[in-house]
């Protein structure tokens, strides 16, 4: 049974409300990029079609933002603290989504679709992290996950909304979601205990603790002491640290690898097109509907995980995780295979690629949504966890840019088949990095996994 402060918990739920205006840009493009190419300008505001190069573009600019987004909002957070750095995230996003609302022209599209990549990168940054600081161990794991639950709302959201409202009110409707968050956090949450003894703000790390513990100073006492014991056997962290003793090098390999798995899987080439996807695959289900039971999907898979992450561990949901979207990906490519190559009549499987792709999306929310994010910020040790998580994020991504810019120049050269086939084989490598690399972290504290670490 899981025990905890209801105030933590409502302070998590507060910053989930981030995470879902940070998933909201990787699939704003599904709904949207089929108006651009709408020769009508009731539909589309450019008043011209655009471009696959420029869809290439508005597709991939989020990610050049994120790969920017973590280095200075990792900064920024050991400096002025986790909370101001997640309110100030808040700002790019309404700033973008204002600006695509209102301004009807392509080169202010791609600077905001820019700015929200920013924030969406520094997101995956903080967020995990700030949520590892203010749960205690034993239900870590599931409130971290719960990040997956609200990024897959973020999502949802435009497959629903996208493709049934003008550009104009579908943008200003996603604006209202970070201005939320802005307000509520704002008023609700306290600074991370972590961060306040690191600084030798012990009287007001106690007052945080007390609001987030609903207990009084000498209930968080011992609490208080294992964070300050935690944080002294540690000097404050520079970059070169992550490199200097084995635990660190371990630490960033893993969370590395994890993260550049989980975008070699093709999940957000497939977030931003799924709409696209659907319109080549010959289903006879419309796209706009094809790519709204993929949200819903996504979004109710998520609810699963949360109530399992601190009973069966990480390791297993991860390996489960990549072992069906392997299967699910080659089941795809061998579709497109019998489509395109052998030319085979389809139209009896015209049902398969959307199947295939639910469970694909179910497997990655199982494990590799969420779970290589709340294990970095679980693996490195506090004087070196912002620089760390701030180079996961970095990392994943620069990747992320990479199969979103590219995808197109994929399928061109391998064809939709091989495409697929490639994403299906990085899971299956995925899958045996887990299982012979990947330790486990289950309700587990910070000096625990530093002592597995230093094995």
């Amino acid at each position: 049974m899981f025990k905890f402060c209801t105030f933590t918990f409502v302070t998590v739920l507060t910053v989930d409300l981030l995470a879902t205006s940070g998933d909201i840009t990787l699939t704003w493009t599904s709904p949207i990029l089929p108006k651009l190419y709408s020769t009508d300008p009731n539909i589309n505001p450019l008043n011209r079609p655009i471009t696959s190069d420029e869809e290439s573009w508005i597709g991939s600019l989020t990610n050049i933002g994120a790969i920017i987004g973590p280095l200075p909002f990792g900064y920024l957070s050991e400096k002025l603290g986790r909370k101001f750095s997640l309110l100030c995230i808040s700002i790019p996003y309404i700033v973008s989504f204002t600006v695509l609302a209102l301004v009807h022209n392509l080169y202010w599209y791609y600077f905001a679709r820019f700015l929200a990549g920013i924030s969406e990168g520094a997101g995956c940054s903080l967020l995990p992290l700030y949520i590892a600081e203010i749960a205690e161990d034993a239900n870590r794991g599931m409130l971290s996950v719960t990040l997956n639950i609200f990024w897959t709302l973020g999502n949802l959201i435009p497959y629903v909304l996208g493709p049934y409202m003008p550009i104009f009110w579908f943008n200003f409707t996603l604006a209202c979601l970070p201005a939320l968050f802005f307000v509520l956090f704002l008023i609700i949450a306290p600074e991370s205990p972590y961060y306040l003894i690191r600084k030798n703000k012990i009287d007001k790390a106690e007052e945080s603790l007390m609001k987030l513990r609903s207990r009084n100073r000498s209930a968080v006492g011992k609490e208080i002491i294992n964070i300050s014991n935690s944080i002294n056997q540690d000097h404050n962290g520079a970059f070169t640290d992550l490199f200097k003793t084995r635990a660190n090098l371990k630490a960033l390999t893993i969370s590395l690898t994890l993260v550049i798995f989980q975008q070699l899987s093709g999940i957000n080439a497939i977030l931003s097109y799924t709409q696209l996807i659907f319109e080549v695959s010959g289903s006879d289900i419309p796209p706009e509907i094809s790519s709204i039971i993929i949200g819903l999907v996504i979004f109710f898979s998520s609810l699963i995980i949360p109530f399992f992450a601190d009973r069966l561990g990480r390791r297993i949901f991860l390996m489960v995780s990549s072992s069906a979207m392997m299967i699910s990906l080659a089941t795809v490519g061998s579709y497109f295979y019998l489509k395109d190559t052998v030319l085979l009549e389809v139209s009896p499987f015209s049902w398969l690629p959307i199947l295939s792709l639910v469970l694909f999306i179910v497997a990655f929310n199982f494990g590799f949504g969420a779970l290589p994010w709340t294990i970095s910020s679980e693996l490195f040790p506090v004087n070196v966890k912002s620089i760390g998580t701030s180079l996961v994020s970095f990392t994943c991504w620069l990747v992320s840019f990479i199969m979103t810019k590219f995808f197109n120049k994929l399928n061109d050269a391998f064809g939709k088949a091989g495409t697929f086939w490639l994403f299906s084989g990085f899971c299956f490598i995925a899958t045996l990095f887990t299982l012979f690399c990947v330790p486990e972290t289950k309700g587990k504290s910070f000096s625990d996994i530093r002592e597995i670490l230093e094995k």
